[in-house]
C-alpha cells in the first residue's frame, strides 16, 4: 500500500511534467502565446524542479521526508488548480515554475521513501512500480489533455491532476510509515564524496537525458519525415507508454533476482543497440519494433537503477542522495538536449540517435568500473 500511494503521488506529479507539451499548441492560441513563450512555459517546470530537488534536503532534515512528500503535494495540488483560473502570461509562468518547484521536492521524498520502506533486495521490484506510477502519466495524460483541450478546455487536465494529487496524499498519511527529521547537514557531502553513489548518479542522468530528450525530439522527426504524422501519432505513444509501464511494474522482480547491477549493465548495452538500429534509418515495421523494446528495456532499467544507486549510500544520506539524482535528472535532459538540437540543426536527427548510443555506453562503464552491488 506504501508503494501504491507514492506511485499514485508520482504519477500525478508526472502529470504536470508531461502534459503541457501536448497542449502547448492550444495554450498558445488560446492565451496569445509567442513561441518563445511557449519555450519559456517548459524551461520554468524545469528548472523549478531542479530547484526543488536540491531543496528537498534541507526541508526533508527540517520535518522528514512524510512530511516534505505531503506539504510539497499540497502546494502542487493548490498551484495545479490554481491553473483552472484565467490570468496572464505571467501568471502562467509563475504557476509553471512553482509547480515545478513542488514535484522537485515532492518526487525525491517520494523517492528516498521508497527506498526506505523497502530492503534492499526487494528495492528493484519496489522501485519499478513506484515509476510505473510516473510512466502511467504519459498514455493516460497525453490524451486526457489534448481531449480537454478539444472541448476548448485547456486548464481541465491540471484539474484531474489536482484530485490524484489529492489521492496521493490521502493514501500517504494512511500506508506511509512517519520518519523523524534527521541532521543532514553533512549528507549532501558524504554523498559527493561517495565514488559509488556518484557514478551512479552520473549512469542515471546520461540515460534519463538521452532516453526521454530523444524520445520527445522523435515526434517532429516521425512528422517532418513523412513516416507518421503529428495527427496520427496519439496511438503511437499511448502503446508506447503502456509498454512502459508493464516493462517498469513486471520487470524489477526479475532484477532483484538476478542482480541490479548486472540488469542495469545488460540493458544499458541493449539499449545502446536499439539507438544504434534506430540510427540506420529502419523501414516503418522495424522502427515500431525496436521502439517497443526500447521502451520497455528503458522503463524496465530506471527502477532497478535507482535502486542500485539507493544501494551505495547508508539510510541517513537517502534524502541528500534522492535530492541529488532528481537535479541531475534534470541536467541530464537539459544538456542532452541543447547538444542533440546543434546536432539536428547541423547533420541529422541520426546523429541524435548516435550521441545517444554514446550516452548509454557511457552509463554503463559507469556502472561496471565505479559501482557496485549494494546492501
Amino acid at each position: 500500500m506504501a508503494i501504491t500511494a507514492l506511485a499514485t503521488a508520482a504519477f500525478a506529479l508526472n502529470l504536470n511534467t508531461n502534459v503541457l507539451g501536448a497542449l502547448l499548441p492550444f495554450v498558445r492560441a488560446a492565451e496569445n502565446l509567442t513561441d518563445e513563450q511557449g519555450k519559456q512555459l517548459i524551461a520554468a517546470a524545469a528548472f523549478g524542479s531542479a530547484a526543488g530537488s536540491l531543496a528537498f534536503g534541507r526541508v526533508a532534515a527540517w520535518c522528514g521526508r512524510r512530511t516534505a512528500l505531503l506539504g510539497a503535494m499540497a502546494v502542487f495540488v493548490v498551484l495545479s488548480l490554481l491553473h483552472l483560473l484565467p490570468g496572464t502570461p505571467l501568471l502562467l509562468l509563475v504557476l509553471r515554475a512553482g509547480s515545478g518547484l513542488a514535484v522537485g521536492v515532492a518526487y525525491a521524498a517520494a523517492s528516498a521513501l521508497s527506498a526506505e520502506i523497502v530492503p534492499y533486495h526487494r528495492r528493484g521490484a519496489s522501485m519499478g512500480r513506484f515509476n510505473a506510477g510516473m510512466f502511467l502519466a504519459i498514455p493516460v495524460g497525453m490524451p486526457l489533455s489534448v481531449w480537454f483541450a478539444s472541448l476548448g478546455y485547456w486548464p481541465g487536465v491540471f484539474a484531474l491532476q489536482a484530485v490524484v494529487g489529492l489521492l496521493g496524499c490521502y493514501w500517504t498519511l494512511r500506508a506511509v510509515p512517519i520518519d523523524a527529521p534527521a541532521p543532514t547537514g553533512a549528507s549532501t557531502w558524504r554523498v559527493l564524496a561517495n565514488g559509488g553513489a556518484m557514478a551512479g548518479l552520473f549512469a542515471t542522468a546520461l540515460h534519463v537525458g538521452s532516453f526521454f530528450t530523444t524520445v520527445q525530439l522523435a515526434t517532429t522527426w516521425l512528422d517532418r519525415t513523412g513516416r507518421l504524422p503529428k495527427d496520427q501519432q496519439m496511438p503511437l505513444w499511448i502503446g508506447l507508454g503502456l509498454l512502459s509501464v508493464l516493462g517498469s511494474s513486471l520487470l524489477g522482480r526479475f532484477a532483484d533476482a538476478v542482480g541490479k547491477r548486472l540488469f542495469v549493465m545488460v540493458t544499458s548495452l541493449l539499449l545502446a543497440a536499439c539507438f544504434w538500429l534506430l540510427a540506420r534509418e529502419q523501414d516503418g515495421l522495424t522502427l515500431a519494433l525496436v521502439g517497443s523494446v526500447l521502451a520497455l528495456i528503458a522503463s524496465a532499467r530506471t527502477g532497478p537503477l535507482q535502486a542500485l544507486v539507493s544501494g551505495q549510500v547508508p539510510a541517513g544520506d537517502l534524502a541528500a542522495l534522492m535530492g541529488l539524482r532528481g537535479f541531475l535528472m534534470q541536467v541530464g535532459v537539459g544538456g542532452f538536449a541543447l547538444a542533440a538540437a546543434v546536432l539536428e540543426r547541423e547533420r541529422s536527427f541520426a546523429a541524435v540517435l548516435w550521441l545517444a548510443v554514446g550516452f548509454q555506453a557511457l552509463s554503463y562503464l559507469a556502472i561496471r568500473l565505479f559501482v557496485r552491488e549494494g546492501k
